[in-house]
């Protein structure tokens, strides 16, 4: 039947049809609402757009593992067909009438692997197999308590799942000399993402290296890394000899590409210690200069006080690390083909230097003691008094006083605090800012740091406390 205006009321094209394609064969439509959790669960999922359709193909089981649909967008319509055959001949058929019975634009297909499943079934003395869910799982509502535990209940705890993916995966985990056999030497399926850096522990006896990895050197004339741009990091670190890279970006205005090459050539990189996450020019011992205490890190964490938290985002990702399979995330762990692999962004002034007008965009930031433009903390730095002859930095603190750092997070959190009642002033819009007191993220201090009395040391502007 061709679709017109004097047909039209005939066909039901405004009524909008969920398709579901179900891996089975279906002669009982009742049991098919039962499998994906009955009508409730069924609209919860198709009226969520992340959420993906479970199907247990043993609903009366708890221990029955979903197979999980995905939806789809696609066009298509949902056709009522009559037909009419002769009992002589059925094999002819006759079409008496064609009807739209709605239109479809989600559909949902069960193209996935389904999880592995585990039967509660033992092996009775018998020898026999028999079923142990009536015993594992109670009915109805347990009003007494058992006087003793029944010995021949079997143990049965299977985990929530089984595998992380339902999805096949290409990568196969091989030995190293397996792959060495199986792939040339000089083929390779992608080009080596390492930068041949070298990343050391640190250490009051363990000397520094003086020279770069050789490989570092040739990745660079590899990479074509400009020469101007390689002269300005090296004259940088002849002026500072210490540097983190997002200092080194957002001082010089320079892009991912511009640094994450040319370090490795530079210096070291301490991965713990005073001077974590900085690069060290080679040839200059942080732990034998006394001025190097400037470019010792100091990690920052602003409070939970009032309304902070609400107003600072997180750094880190909001992705989950463990991909949920319920949630459809199609896009998780991919990369956008079309979005280059390195972002051309420098760094902002407030993720590498504080200045008393700072407000931190991120709760975490960590900033060298020479990028912290607080008078106070320099000169609390100023008149940390110069160790003795043969006296060597702590492993720990460096050439700082124990729990200084301490009072420096304490200064920069009433500069925060300041800068913030001056922005809701500003800001007519914005709620009250109200000062309750809360914890840190972390404690970053151990009984170690205090004095043999229990005392914490002070160190400000009217004077500190001499070292040993």
């Amino acid at each position: 039947m061709e679709y017109g205006p004097l047909n039209a009321h005939k066909h039901n094209l405004q009524k909008e049809l969920v398709c579901i394609e179900y891996p089975g064969l279906v002669h009982n439509p009742d049991r098919l609402l039962a499998s994906f959790g009955g009508q409730l669960e069924l609209s919860t999922a198709i009226g969520s757009e992340k959420r993906r359709l479970e199907l247990r193909f043993r609903p009366e089981s708890c221990y029955a593992k979903p197979a999980f649909g995905d939806r789809h967008a696609t066009s298509g319509l949902v056709l009522k067909i009559k037909t009419r055959r002769r009992r002589s001949q059925p094999s002819e058929v006759q079409v008496r009438s064609i009807e739209i019975a709605g239109r479809v634009s989600l559909m949902y297909k069960f193209e996935s692997m389904c999880d592995f499943q585990l039967l509660p079934a033992f092996r009775n003395q018998a020898g026999t197999v028999e079923c142990a869910y009536e015993q594992l799982v109670p009915k109805g509502i347990i009003t007494t308590i058992p006087k003793e535990t029944p010995a021949n209940v079997p143990y049965f705890l299977p985990p929530i799942s089984f595998s992380r993916f339902d999805t096949a995966q290409t990568s196969i985990f091989k030995a190293k000399d397996i792959v060495t056999d199986v792939v040339g030497i000089g083929d390779k399926d992608r080009a080596s993402r390492t930068k041949h850096g070298l990343y050391m522990s640190f250490s009051l006896t363990d000397p520094l290296p003086t020279e770069p990895n050789p490989l570092a050197v040739r990745t660079i004339e590899q990479k074509r890394i400009p020469q101007e741009t390689i002269d300005l990091i090296s004259n940088s670190f002849m002026e500072r000899p210490v540097w983190t890279k997002s200092a080194l970006k957002g001082t010089f205005q320079l892009s991912e590409d511009d640094v994450r090459y040319i370090l490795p050539v530079m210096g070291i990189y301490f991965v713990n210690g005073p001077w974590r996450g900085t690069w060290v020019r080679f040839g200059y011992d942080p732990r034998k200069h006394f001025e190097s205490r400037f470019y010792q890190l100091l990690d920052f964490r602003v409070r939970a006080i009032g309304a902070l938290h609400d107003r600072i985002k997180v750094k880190r990702t909001t992705n989950a690390t463990k991909p949920c399979m319920r949630f459809a995330n199609s896009h998780f762990g991919a990369r956008d083909p079309d979005k280059p692999s390195i972002a051309r962004t420098v760094a902002e002034q407030s993720n590498f230097s504080f200045t008393m007008d700072t407000l931190p965009q991120m709760r975490i930031i960590f900033y060298q003691y020479c990028d912290v433009k607080v008078p106070r903390i320099q000169q609390m730095l100023e008149k940390i008094p110069t160790p003795m002859t043969g006296v060597t930095c702590s492993e720990k603190t460096g050439w700082l006083p124990p729990r200084f750092d301490e009072q420096c997070r304490d200064i920069l959190t009433e500069i925060v605090l300041t800068n913030f009642r001056k922005a809701r002033e500003v800001d007519s819009n914005t709620s009250e800012f109200e000062e309750t007191e809360g914890d840190e993220t972390e404690i970053t201090f151990d009984d170690e740091d205090e004095n043999e009395s229990g005392e914490e040391e002070s160190f400000d502007e009217k004077g500190i406390s001499e070292l040993e």
